[in-house]
Order: structure tokens, then sequence, then C-alpha cells
């Protein structure tokens, strides 16, 4: 099944279609694959053989790509919906770099009933996808999932880059995964049990924690009716959570604070206090300035305790 959108953007029509099926048949190969070359035998040559899925992935990730109105398709798989494929086969393909390995391997859960991919695989696959990979030198929950917290001595100290798990991907000026990493921060900004193992919100899967994305309770068939989250990195501007700006709000989200949720929306978990499994987070949308005078320069919007975050860094061209 195809899903596709043509509406108009800057007085143009802009189209944005993204054949479902194949993105579906590659996370079955990933389940039913019981061989070891991973790379050769399944990603890289599914990226040869789709290639029009590969230009259509960059043509969504266009900058002015945000602006399309994805609409809801009763019928049809939209182009959000197989976006969200592709987020499930990456959270498979990062899955051998969530736990060290000096330490017991956690039960796998049920949400992945395959095998664990080899590591290397995630980063081949998305360079034959033409995505771009994140390198930083600042921390930004924009890029940045946090993984391990190292506490600092200073509880003022903001969160500073120690070591990168995994690296995260642009597909064009859209992002596809952010790098899972090990910061150190005071405890004004983080603390390590809840910015480490609150759950990790738009995420399907995790080894190392709780995760929760709207898939989640809905039967085998209803839960690939679930839309990727679109942020973008575009025109100066990180806008998080684009096509939530475009619809009503389901639910309000009263119960917690403006700066609460965007807390959630920014990082996608809890940072200081948990504020637990199941908010309803979906309808919350974000746009930021990336300042003028370079990407390493301190990000303008204070919290709680005056905690002022590092903006984005640098993303690779």
């Amino acid at each position: 099944m195809t899903g596709r959108d043509r509406v108009p953007v800057g007085g143009d029509r802009m189209p944005v279609e993204i054949t479902y099926s194949p993105w579906r048949e590659l996370y079955w190969q990933l389940f039913e694959y019981d061989g070891d070359a991973w790379n050769d035998d399944v990603l890289l040559p599914w990226a040869e053989a789709n290639q029009p899925s590969v230009r259509e992935l960059g043509l969504i990730g266009r900058a002015e790509a945000r602006r399309v109105v994805i609409p809801d398709d009763p019928d049809e798989y939209t182009p959000l919906e197989a976006l969200y494929v592709l987020s499930r086969i990456l959270d498979v393909l990062i899955a051998p770099y969530q736990w060290p390995v000096s330490e017991p391997e956690p039960v796998l859960g049920d949400r992945w009933e395959g095998r664990l991919p080899a590591a290397g695989g995630y980063e081949a696959f998305c360079a034959s996808l033409g995505c771009r990979r994140i390198t930083e030198e600042s921390f930004h929950p924009f890029v940045h999932e946090i993984v391990t917290v190292i506490p600092a001595d200073d509880p003022a100290q903001p969160p500073s880059l120690e070591a990168e798990h995994w690296p995260g991907y642009f597909a064009g000026s859209l992002l596809l995964a952010r790098a899972g990493v090990t910061v150190r921060a005071g405890a004004h900004w983080l603390t390590p049990g809840v910015a480490e193992r609150s759950t990790l919100y738009w995420a399907w899967w995790r080894r190392n924690r709780s995760t929760h994305d709207r898939s989640h309770g809905w039967g085998g068939n209803s839960q690939w009716r679930t839309d990727f989250r679109r942020d973008y990195w575009a025109d100066g501007q990180l806008f998080y959570n684009v096509d939530a700006a475009r619809r009503a709000n389901r639910a309000a989200g009263e119960e917690l604070a403006l700066d609460d949720r965007l807390e959630l929306l920014r990082y996608r978990c809890s940072t200081v206090r948990d504020h637990g499994p199941d908010v309803w987070v979906w309808d919350t949308h974000w746009s930021e300035p990336v300042p003028r005078g370079g990407l390493s320069l301190l990000f303008n919007l204070p919290r709680r305790g005056q905690r002022v975050c590092p903006v984005l860094s640098r993303v690779s061209s």
C-alpha cells in the first residue's frame, strides 16, 4: 500500500509520497533472518533494490516538507505511518548498543521477538539511505537521547557530552534518530535515575528502559497505523512535532505545567522529577531558534532553577 499526500507549499504543489510496503517488508525480513551477515544479506540489498523508497525519504526530509499537511487516511497507509515503520527498524538496529557488554543482557521483552542484529548494521543502513550522521560537540536534547548520567559536583552544571553509544541521523532536515549519549550534569538539570530510566516517549522499544508510543496497547494490525513524530532543523529553527501544530488537541494535557510539557517534548523523557509512564504528550509542539553566530552558542530557554541548555552545536553535511 502507498501513502500519498499532495498539498500546496509556498504557492506550489509539493509531492510527499512514501510507499509503505517496502519498509514493512524490511521489518519482517529482519524479524525472520537467521544468518549472521545482516548488512550483506538484508540491509544493503534492500536499499539497493528499493531506490525509489530511498528517494522518497529524501523528499520528505527536505526543509520545506515540514509545512506539508499529511492528513489521516482510513483507507491507505500515510507517509507518517511509513516513517513509523522505519523508526521501528532503527529501534531494532540500535539495540546492540544499549547494554554494556560487561553486564548480563536483559530480557529483550515482547516488542521484538527476533534475533538481535549485529552491531554496525545501523550505521551501514543509514548511510545507504543517504542520511547525514550527527556529530556534536555539546549536548542538546533535540539530537541526543540520554542513556547514562554522571552527576556533576556543581548542581548548576548544564549537561555536557561524555560519550556516544550510537550515532544519530538526519534525512535531509528531518530528524530520524537521536544519538544515544552519556552526559555529565548537575542535579538542577538531571537526576540520574530519572533521566536514564523514566519512560522514553515517542519510542517503540529500548532494551534498557521503558518506552511509550501510540502503538502500545493496540492489536497486531492497528498498531501499524501509528504516526511518526516529525522534527526538523531548518531555516535557523528547531521544529518539534510539526504535525501536532496542525491538528486540534485531542487532550490538553493540563495536568502538567507548560515547562513540564516542553521538557517531555524536548527530552522525550523526564529529567529531574518523573512525570510518569502514561502522560498525554502527543499534541505538544514547539519551535526555537538556533542563534546567529554559530551553532555552538547557548540555547535561550530558561527552565526551573535557571537552567539554560546548550543548543545544537553542529550537524555534519
